[in-house]
């Protein structure tokens, strides 16, 4: 029954888009369609709180497609991209037997433009508008109303000045960041710096009204100081004030960035976090080799020690809200990309708690099969014993249970056509 589904499903979109080319020289003329099936298996520590659950071993397929349209009219392009995604296994069942342990997750848009078509114990097919704008642009001036993605920072794993919906330190899949509703404007001047202003309206609960308290205002200002590059940011995010610089630069062959963010809440409370890396690219008998260092300190961060139910209610809420994902203070990453032919790459890499030491590890791996068809593969090794960052923090004192991350191999396959 399962199979039937997602066969229907990829059936059905399949024929929306050769519907859409033959009904519309326009919209064929734009239309992109990506399609992916993937497969992953999750294995918990005995003692984590997976395995409590009943989910120390989970398998679960996905399949989706994903249609990206966009067309341009002199100054004015629109954009629009739609998918629908087929999930199978006990991811689903996983996430409603965690989300009472879980603090509540704020609407991170304002509009709701996810379908869920069909749904049972182990099945979902789900349907969502991801991108939906307009934009004016000219010489000097963009203008781009509705459901967009935009990317703030210079960070390589850690990204605390990209406050919009930022991907998590441990994301496989970084082809799309989620689109969130919102205005965003960008004046050029012509000495080469820019200014950059986005309104992203949200309500405090979904389906309810704009609130100053959910929303989020910012400007960002970008210069060139020489040989280094400089950002400003000034923002106002769920009631609370963020203020930022960065810098980038050369060194030697290689380059660096740094970022500075403070954190104002609105009782006061000041949260400053920062982030430093440096990347290079070099050759090893006859390999062409990408890496990078990265440190961050996470502001909201508090010690391995403190168990899940007493974390502060300032980090808990940046961990609903998406902007943080570890709940340590101090983290070291470290990565490569080693292209050990012309079409395939392998990417080792590692985040390391500098507070106890523990780690996660993942080996990543892409093959290119054709023009238009990638293989990926990752795998995922937390390292470090129970009571620390990666290795499992305790629900609660004296519990026994940890919560970290879990053991993984993943698969996926992606298609464009």
């Amino acid at each position: 029954m399962e199979r039937s589904t997602v066969i229907r499903a990829a059936n059905l979109c399949l024929s929306a888009a050769a519907a859409l080319c033959v009904a519309s020289p326009l919209l064929a003329e734009g239309l992109r369609v990506r399609s992916e099936v993937g497969t992953s298996i999750t294995t918990a520590d005995a003692t984590s709180f997976d395995t409590l659950l009943g989910f120390q071993n989970m398998n679960n397929t996905t399949g989706g497609l994903r249609f990206m349209w966009d067309h341009a009219a002199g100054p004015v392009r629109f954009e629009f991209h739609a998918s629908v995604g087929v999930l199978h296994g006990q991811a689903l069942a996983y996430a409603a037997a965690l989300a009472p342990s879980l603090p509540p997750t704020p609407p991170a848009t304002l509009l709701n433009m996810t379908s869920t078509w069909m749904i049972n114990a182990d099945t979902a097919a789900i349907g969502t508008i991801d991108r939906a704008s307009v934009s004016y642009t000219t010489d000097n001036l963009v203008l781009k109303v509705g459901r967009q993605a935009i990317t703030w920072g210079s960070g390589t794993v850690f990204h605390p000045s990209d406050i919009v919906a930022p991907f998590s330190p441990s994301a496989i899949d970084t082809s799309y960041k989620p689109g969130v509703d919102m205005v965003y404007a960008q004046y050029l001047f012509d000495n080469g710096a820019d200014l950059q202003a986005i309104a992203v309206p949200r309500a405090l609960v979904t389906g309810g009204p704009v609130s100053f308290d959910a929303s989020t205002y910012a400007l960002l200002g970008s210069m060139t100081l020489g040989p280094l590059d400089g950002r400003l940011t000034l923002a106002k995010d769920r009631g609370d004030t963020v203020a930022g610089v960065g810098l980038s630069g050369p060194l030697g062959g290689a380059s660096w960035n740094a970022e500075y963010v403070h954190w104002t809440l609105a009782s006061g409370a000041t949260h400053p976090s920062w982030l430093f890396n440096i990347s290079n690219f070099s050759s090893l008998g006859g390999l062409n080799i990408a890496y990078f260092a990265e440190y961050f300190h996470n502001g909201f961060g508090v010690d391995a020690s403190v168990p899940f139910d007493a974390l502060p209610a300032s980090l808990t809420k940046r961990m609903s809200t998406g902007q943080v994902f570890n709940a340590g203070p101090d983290f070291l990453a470290l990565g490569a990309q080693v292209q050990m032919s012309e079409n395939f790459s392998l990417m080792p890499s590692a985040v390391i708690s500098l507070n106890d030491r523990s780690a996660i590890a993942s080996l990543g791996a892409s093959l290119t099969l054709g023009d238009n068809t990638d293989l990926s593969f990752s795998y995922m090794q937390p390292i470090g014993a129970d009571g620390t960052e990666f290795g499992g923090r305790e629900t609660s004192a004296g519990s026994g249970v940890f919560i970290g991350p879990s053991k993984s191999v993943s698969l996926r396959l992606v298609h464009f056509f």
